[in-house]
């Protein structure tokens, strides 16, 4: 299986959830530990914890990097936390890195290469689709998929907080890192914006049809499950009945065209915006430095 959860690795989340932390000492345990940065979301909504140590975070997917380091080197130094844990200002101290850069897409227009291409220099931490950034974290803001998420201080600290705990500074080296988030995630990119302010921001995008192409003839079984938990239905605005009694063409067109919609409307008047076919050797060195303020 390729997800980081209960299922895939059963002993990393057996023995993490022995471990719960009350927030005080947890917050204790993680200054003092640098390699410490949440994995996962529990389906009880639990914060996973695992100190990953110096561990690159090269893998094209934040999940496959973390599931390689437990084959290879076991599970260490791990426990869980609640998730109010994120509403902490004390979990905000000095080993943390202010984002770089995020990068937000429609997928398969080329983010994947762009993120690969930034993870070159030891200095960059980069997160390919950050594993608790995803579904249970978006779930529990938004009361199980049923609210829009209100950009209140208390739903912004624990975004910050979250992304901030995954980009801690592990190796003297490491001095930025980037996001890659996954697709759907620009759902979210207004409040995401609000909590980051000042960290620049990249949409990539393509020709939908070309998109469309590419994931009729290789599908993905990411879209699919979140029809499972009502993601679905509040990321493309549709009713589940509606999702229901749509061929793949439908249920996809839906979930894109959300996409379009989200990085034209919600995204800041500072974005940058990336079309497929202009990622090129030629164009790289532009593209970092309009995308990111970054001359490598």
């Amino acid at each position: 299986m390729e997800s980081l959860d209960e299922q895939s690795v059963p002993y990393l989340f057996e023995v993490a959830s022995s471990r719960y932390l009350a927030p005080s000492p947890a917050i204790g345990v993680i200054r003092d530990n640098p390699g410490l940065i949440p994995v996962a979301i529990t389906h009880s909504d639990r914060l996973l914890w695992l100190d990953i140590g110096e561990c690159p975070l090269s893998e094209w997917k934040f999940r496959f990097s973390i599931r390689h380091l437990i084959d290879h080197a076991g599970v260490g130094n791990c426990f869980t936390t609640s998730l109010e844990l994120l509403k902490d200002p004390a979990l905000d101290f000095d080993q943390q890195l202010q984002p770089a850069g995020f990068i937000f897409h429609m997928s398969k227009c080329g983010s994947t290469l762009l993120s690969k291409i930034l993870d070159q220099s030891p200095a960059h931490v980069v997160l390919k689709e950050p594993t608790p950034f995803h579904e249970r974290f978006w779930h529990a803001l938004t009361q199980g998929w049923q609210d829009a998420v209100e950009p209140d201080e208390a739903n912004l600290l624990m975004i910050r907080n979250l992304l901030q705990a995954m980009g801690r500074i592990r190796l003297p080296q490491q001095t930025s890192y980037f996001v890659r988030f996954r697709s759907w995630t620009v759902a979210f990119v207004d409040v995401i914006q609000r909590a980051f302010p000042e960290t620049p921001c990249l949409f990539m995008y393509r020709d939908p049809v070309e998109v469309m192409a590419s994931i009729l003839s290789k599908p993905t079984t990411g879209l699919p499950r979140l029809k499972e938990s009502g993601a679905a239905a509040f990321i493309t605005g549709r009713t589940d009945r509606e999702l229901d009694l749509s061929d793949r063409l439908g249920y996809f067109t839906a979930f894109y065209r959300q996409y379009l919609l989200s990085g034209l409307t919600k995204m800041d008047h500072g974005s940058r915006y990336l079309n497929y076919r202009d990622l090129s050797r030629d164009n790289l060195l532009k593209i970092l430095e309009a995308a990111f303020r970054y001359r490598p």
